[in-house]
């Protein structure tokens, strides 16, 4: 069970928080934001800034370069902002994307701040220097006119104003045999950013990590995939008097401020080149209305099944529910938006945060995709949200007006149930399942709201309040089991006056179902129950009965030293066999003699000794290591090992089985600490790439062969 943390910190936006796949805490503070890294065994608890569960890092977000984001001077009257002309830049809004998009298969921070700058951050170097690697803006900066003056009118097209990641899209199985089969854009999804402007115009970018060795000064490449302009509906019984003044003037200055993505319907491939077609509900709040929008992606690739990268086309349109939006026209439509749905669910249920109360809009899945555009396909129920019941106010509850600051929807996979969390910056905390939102079930109070209210009885009685006091929830993320929810505590009978030094915030952590785990197993990674993946590599590498060996000397040196790998360590019989028939091919096609490693593969595992220098600089020699001290060829006394013929000693990557000869080239397992070689280094300091095998078995095992856990920079 996870301890609560206390931090020296304020909040400074609503859903402060957010946790991300690798197991890291993300939350905004000011101009800062902090990240909690989960401490390992072998972090020691002296470690600055670090607490009993956790090492702390605190990055400021608000400092650019010119290149970044250049100076201008504040916008005319009509445009003219305080946030973004002349606000310190603070947070405002921070989420991590899905895995799979940053190095070592990582999630990538994305941080808007009040300049309406949303960039993207990760951590660089052997000390983890928390960067920022991306600015997504400068997508935008190719549709303004070079005479146009970036403090004009227009150059509110770069200004984003809010932003959403979609859930990761993972195309439908390719064909067997494809080379997308082994694409890590097949194994972990595409990672899609959507983002919405001042002029409400919404668009779907695509980020991509680029290529290291073809431009290393620009880590990421952002590519608009689709648009669309949100315009102003005509709704009946308007507040405002039709055509005047103050109602253009309103419309006018609508802003779209949050924006929500839903999860992906996939159909299959229909031909070949084409790799299905997905699509999903975007739904948004403009001004105080609900706008929904239908994101149509297809998949193909430009080079067939040889690419290992898709190519996506895209279409935003209108969805067809949103010419119905006069049934919830009447709420104050404020945010933020969530989505619940289950495996075995045959609906999928919208809820949206509003005033003084939320409301759940649920519609079967062909209303969801707009196959079909009833308006009694889909239900709508309101949520009000009420005063807790006290002595004074028995029998009569007034409604809480505090805003929804806080939601959240957490599924759990095995139980196959989805439950909505939400919380207020009155201190409300509410919990109720999806089977209990589709039949209007009273709502119920979550284990961590428990929690906030012990500590808000100890700050009570510290400043003897007398029960005149809150606490306010600023966010809520969840971790596979685990709920954490952020809250300040503050009186209500008087005027409240801080210092920054007197910032004070506390992380509490929740399991609301299943048995209490320990912090280890809970940031652990999930091994396979058949997870022998030094098997599946060598498989991988060796060639098949009908494959071909490549041309290149790269590949056919990593031939060489995974064949012997499996006559060192490997007791399969299929396996050795497999390897004797590999090298027999491997004989032929290079001329070396490897007579010796083909006798080995009969027997038990055996070392292999070292090459003489006439057998390295003879036939066939480029497949042997060789010593970067001495140059003598090197042997396998151990799986692990690697000793050349004059006793020098090297550890052998735990991916290619190489032996790692040079120092800053490595990577490291985040949790059993396996080394292995960096291939964007060893392709940087090689001026290009290692072979066609060599970057396929790095593209396809990209996660440690022992204990399935992440990669990380070495020390």
């Amino acid at each position: 069970m996870l301890n609560p943390v206390a931090l020296s910190l304020s909040p400074s936006c609503h859903d402060a928080i957010s946790w991300s796949p690798d197991g890291e805490l993300a939350i905004a503070a000011g101009e800062y934001f902090q990240i909690l890294t989960p401490k390992t065994s072998r972090d020691e608890d002296s470690a600055p800034n670090s607490t009993q569960d956790w090492l702390i890092t605190r990055v400021r977000a608000n400092l650019f370069t010119n290149s970044e984001w250049p100076n201008y001077l504040p916008g005319n009257r009509d445009d003219f902002s305080v946030a973004a002309d002349l606000s310190e830049s603070n947070v405002v809004g921070l989420a991590w994307s899905p895995a799979g998009l940053g190095k070592y298969r990582r999630s990538v921070l994305a941080v808007l701040t009040s300049n309406l700058v949303l960039s993207l951050w990760e951590p660089i170097g052997l000390k983890k220097q928390w960067t920022r690697v991306a600015i997504t803006n400068h997508v935008f900066w190719s549709q303004l006119q070079p005479s146009q003056d970036p403090s004009s009118h227009a150059f509110r097209k770069v200004n984003i104003r809010s932003f959403t990641w979609c859930e990761s899209l993972k195309p439908s199985t390719p064909t067997a045999g494809a080379s997308f089969l082994h694409s890590h854009e097949s194994r972990w999804g595409i990672p899609l950013l959507m983002v919405v402007n001042d002029f409400n115009e919404v668009m779907l970018v695509q980020v991509r990590r680029s290529d290291p060795t073809n431009s290393p000064s620009k880590p990421y490449d952002l590519q608009i995939l689709a648009f669309h302009s949100l315009k102003n509906p005509e709704t009946k019984d308007s507040p405002f008097c039709s055509g005047s003044l103050f109602e253009k003037a309103m419309k006018e200055r609508q802003r779209t401020t949050v924006l929500s993505c839903g999860p992906w319907q996939i159909s299959p491939a229909t031909s070949l080149g084409n790799f299905g077609c997905a699509v999903t509900m975007i739904a948004a709040v403009c001004g105080t209305q609900l706008r929904l929008m239908k994101l149509k992606v297809t998949l193909g690739s430009e080079l067939g099944e040889t690419s290992q990268q898709y190519t996506l086309s895209a279409d935003l349109t209108e969805h067809p529910l949103d010419q119905l939006n006069e049934k919830w026209a009447y709420h104050n439509i404020a945010g933020p938006l969530r989505w619940l749905h289950t495996r075995s669910s045959t609906t999928i249920v919208l809820a949206v945060g509003a005033m003084a109360a939320f409301i759940a809009i649920s519609m079967p899945y062909d209303t969801y995709t707009g196959s079909i555009s009833n308006s009694d396909a889909f239900v709508f129920h309101d949520y009000p949200i009420y005063e807790p019941q006290t002595e004074d106010n028995k029998g009569h509850q007034a409604r809480h007006l505090e805003p929804i600051s806080a939601m959240l929807t957490s599924v759990n996979e095995q139980s196959d149930t989805c439950k909505l969390y939400l919380g207020t910056l009155g201190g409300i905390g509410l919990v109720t399942e999806l089977r209990q939102l589709q039949s209007n079930s009273a709502l119920q109070q979550p284990k961590w709201k428990r929690m906030i209210e012990e500590f808000q009885d100890d700050y009570d009685l510290e400043h003897d309040l007398g029960g005149m006091s809150v606490s306010r929830i600023w966010g809520l993320a969840a971790y596979r089991n685990m709920t954490a929810a952020i809250f300040t505590s503050h009186p209500t009978d008087m005027i409240e006056y801080r210092i920054t030094s007197d910032d004070r915030s506390m992380v509490v952590f929740s399991e609301e179902s299943g048995p209490t785990i320990n912090t280890q197993a809970l940031f652990a990674a999930q091994i396979p129950d058949d997870h022998n993946q030094t098997g599946e590599v060598i498989r991988f590498v060796l060639p098949g009965e009908d494959g071909n060996i490549e041309p290149d000397m790269e590949s056919q040196r990593l031939l060489y030293a995974v064949a012997c790998r499996s006559i060192v360590g490997e007791e399969d019989k299929s396996l050795r066999l497999h390897t004797r028939r590999s090298l027999e091919r491997l004989a032929v096609v290079t001329g070396a003699d490897l007579s010796d490693e083909i006798s080995k593969c009969n027997s038990n595992p055996v070392p292999v000794s070292a090459k003489t220098m006439d057998q390295v600089t003879g036939p066939g020699g480029h497949i042997y290591e060789k010593c970067e001290v001495c140059n003598a060829g090197i042997g396998w006394p151990s799986a692990q090992l690697a000793q050349c013929a004059n006793g020098h000693l090297w550890e052998r990557c735990g991916l290619s089985f190489l032996a790692i000869q040079g120092p800053g080239i490595s990577k490291y397992c985040f949790v059993c600490r396996k080394e292995a070689l960096d291939e964007e280094l060893v392709a940087c300091m090689c001026g290009g790439k290692q072979g066609r095998t060599f970057d396929a078995l790095f593209e396809t095992f990209d996660i440690c062969l022992h204990c399935a856990a992440k990669f990380q920079a070495s020390y």
